[in-house]
């Protein structure tokens, strides 16, 4: 057994623990990106909660691996980049990362000329009102009838947007997304506690990208495995602010000697 794979046994009832909590969380965001395990195809996912990280790599990108954790009925609100596999989760609410949207906007105003610049920038101009609203949303400034008001109009002014022929294939297409996804894109007007973006999720999945770089991935199933209770542990510690090298090392020693306490990173759910 390696040192990694010992590690891990020794911290599953952590990463147990920390799924856990992951599931209770009312928001979660979630991304993943492309790894390698023996040489096949993988995918480190991330899934971010109110204040712990779980991570899980699968031979699957799919929404499974999630499922796995949460569960098809979860009803919380759920964060994430567009990928069409979250849509199973039809007892939750949706925001759809609007960072992504906005990039595609601006790249098709890059390539327009004339009058076809209007629809681009009409959806930057849309999205970008929203957030600066949220952003300078104070608590206790709006009843949630008022905020319900508020994102109704919103709504209105992109279905008015969305709903008009288009004589650029791209634009028809953007649009045609937009209107698929009509319900997801002002969530955070409703309530600003979630974020109009995907950005949680995807600084949770940077590290995997920086290790992919350096190393590419997994030899071993078990390593992907350990590797993905291991990050879950570091990162839910960084974000409790508690010392993850004081943690794994009490942990380690604790299984060492019997008579020691075992350190709890989360109180059980």
């Amino acid at each position: 057994m390696s040192a990694a794979d010992s590690r891990k046994l020794q911290l599953e009832p952590d990463y147990q623990r920390i799924l856990d909590h992951v599931r209770s969380s009312e928001p979660i965001a979630a991304d993943e990106t492309g790894w390698r395990i023996g040489g096949h195809t993988a995918w480190p996912h991330a899934w971010v909660g109110d204040r712990d990280t779980a991570y899980a790599i699968d031979s699957q990108r799919s929404a499974d691996a999630l499922e796995r954790v949460i569960g098809a009925d979860w009803s919380g609100v759920l964060s994430h980049d567009g990928f069409a596999s979250y849509e199973r989760f039809e007892g939750a609410i949706h925001q759809q990362c609007l960072a992504h949207v906005l990039r595609r906007a601006r790249e098709l105003l890059e390539r327009a000329t004339r009058g076809a610049v209007r629809f681009p920038r009409q959806v930057i101009a849309r999205f970008t009102e929203a957030i600066h609203w949220r952003n300078e949303y104070a608590p206790g400034t709006w009843t949630d009838d008022q905020r319900d008001a508020h994102r109704s109009q919103f709504d209105d002014r992109l279905l008015e947007l969305v709903t008009r022929p288009r004589a650029v294939p791209a634009y028809v297409t953007l649009a045609k997304h937009l209107w698929n996804h009509f319900e997801q894109w002002f969530t955070f007007v409703f309530d600003p506690r979630v974020e109009p973006t995907n950005w949680k999720a995807e600084q949770a999945i940077r590290p995997a990208v920086v290790n992919r770089k350096v190393w590419g991935g997994n030899r071993t199933a078990a390593g992907a495995k350990a590797q993905g209770v291991l990050m879950s542990v570091f990162e839910t510690c960084r974000r409790r602010t508690l010392s993850v090298v004081d943690h794994v090392s009490h942990t380690l020693r604790c299984f060492g000697n019997r008579l020691l306490p075992r350190p709890v990173l989360l109180p059980a759910r």
